[in-house]
């Protein structure tokens, strides 16, 4: 690449005036734009824009043949291109390394702060890859990507729970900002927190709920049976079929239920459908009942309500905890993350090595060498810990990097 390299460059950068280049110039009907697009280039080249290079030969030796441009002509026409409304990638190169340089200097944790200045020295060097974008990218989106680096460092250091616009309207003056740049902002938490890493950014797409952002009302998923006493009312959560959707205002009087009514195994499950088709399997939330489970939805990445609620269950009762996700990254950072939390094991459900193994033969998505990565650092977390749950996810690990693919849960 020869970004902000001085000349000679191993090549000039050479455009085609030909029909593969400006088919419509060169069709049947185009007499009148070819002439427009040869007399736009003899301008440029007598600015000094470009070098002209002409047929030379037969009926069209003075038509021109292609324009070059080399580091001469760089200048010329990057100021030319400047009074059109052009502006340098340089520019937004520097722009974004300056904001992620500024950023760097506030308050924050160790892995924001390391990420930060890890990039701004790669914009130094016009690299934008730390963000998964590529150059074009980044000059298409940097309005959008200053304002989503600012919002991650403050979620960052604050994960206060707060409604979307509340957040946004704190952060910018703007309620709606946050909301179109929100991408761009789970883009980069998954990238700088070591929570998330590997983690593709379009399976983490309701990841600001982690950091306390909420777009709408939290609730509790869940099938099983218990009586919950709301003020001077009682409910019975096996009444909900096939699952109860219950306000997360409403957690402490559910994690009282539960131990109230001995539950002794929670099952987590990190998509809609498995979470469903489980409750099914068991005859309902009676069938749950029958053998003292409760299953609960996560949604993916659980809600900072909902973690919550399960520790304090993990702290008041002996249920045993189990979680059956995706055969991924995601799936596995969920599994990890959870654990952390509850300080106990959490044992895989359903997605274990031999069943990959298995599915494997029938196909599934490859990994791609960034979720290799991610697999291959997330087993060097788990070290040796002890424990038939971490022995579990580490046997996972070392089937789907041996069989190269990621399968979701719904395959079950």
């Amino acid at each position: 690449m020869s970004f902000g390299r001085p000349g000679p460059w191993p090549r000039d950068v050479i455009i085609k005036l030909d029909a593969t280049t400006f088919p419509d110039a060169f069709a049947p009907e185009g007499r009148q734009p070819r002439a427009m697009l040869f007399a736009a280039a003899t301008e440029l080249a007598d600015e000094g824009c470009v070098r002209l290079v002409r047929h030379g030969r037969g009926h069209l030796r003075i038509e021109p043949k292609e324009v070059r441009m080399g580091p001469a002509e760089v200048e010329r026409i990057i100021e030319a291109a400047r009074r059109l409304g052009y502006e340098p990638l340089s520019v937004a190169l520097a722009e974004l390394e300056q904001h992620a340089a500024t950023l760097a200097m506030e308050p924050q944790p160790a892995w924001m702060r390391t990420f930060l200045k890890s990039l701004a020295v790669s914009l130094r060097q016009a690299d934008p890859s730390m963000l998964g974008f590529s150059r074009a990218r980044l000059k298409h989106e940097r309005r959008s990507l200053a304002p989503a680096l600012t919002a991650a460092v403050a979620l960052s250091r604050d994960p206060a729970p707060a409604w979307e616009r509340v957040t946004s309207e704190r952060l910018f003056r703007d309620s709606k900002l946050l909301g179109r740049v929100r991408p761009l902002v789970v883009a980069v938490l998954v990238r700088a927190d070591p929570r998330w890493q590997g983690v593709p950014p379009e399976e983490a797409t309701e990841l600001l709920e982690v950091y306390g952002v909420r777009r709408k009302p939290g609730l509790i998923r869940c099938a099983g049976a218990a009586e919950l006493r709301i003020g001077k009312k009682i409910y019975a959560l096996e009444d909900f079929a096939p699952a109860a959707h219950l306000p997360d205002a409403w957690a402490d009087a559910w994690v009282d239920a539960l131990v109230s009514s001995g539950t002794r195994c929670v099952t987590t499950i990190e998509n809609e459908y498995p979470f469903l088709s489980y409750i099914e399997e068991a005859d309902g939330p009676v069938g749950l009942a029958a053998r003292g489970e409760v299953a609960v939805y996560t949604a993916g990445f659980p809600t900072p309500r909902l973690v919550t609620a399960l520790v304090q269950l993990a702290q008041k009762s002996n249920a045993t905890f189990q979680h059956w996700g995706d055969a991924d990254v995601g799936g596995l950072r969920i599994w990890y993350f959870l654990r952390s939390r509850l300080g106990r094991p959490l044992m895989l459900l359903r997605t274990t090595a031999d069943w990959v193994a298995s599915e494997s033969l029938n196909g599934g998505r490859p990994l791609s060498s960034l979720e290799r990565q991610a697999l291959v650092r997330l087993r060097q977390e788990l070290g040796e810990s002890e424990g038939a749950d971490v022995g579990s996810a580490r046997a996972l690990i070392d089937s789907l990097l041996e069989h190269g693919v990621k399968i979701e849960q719904e395959r079950y």
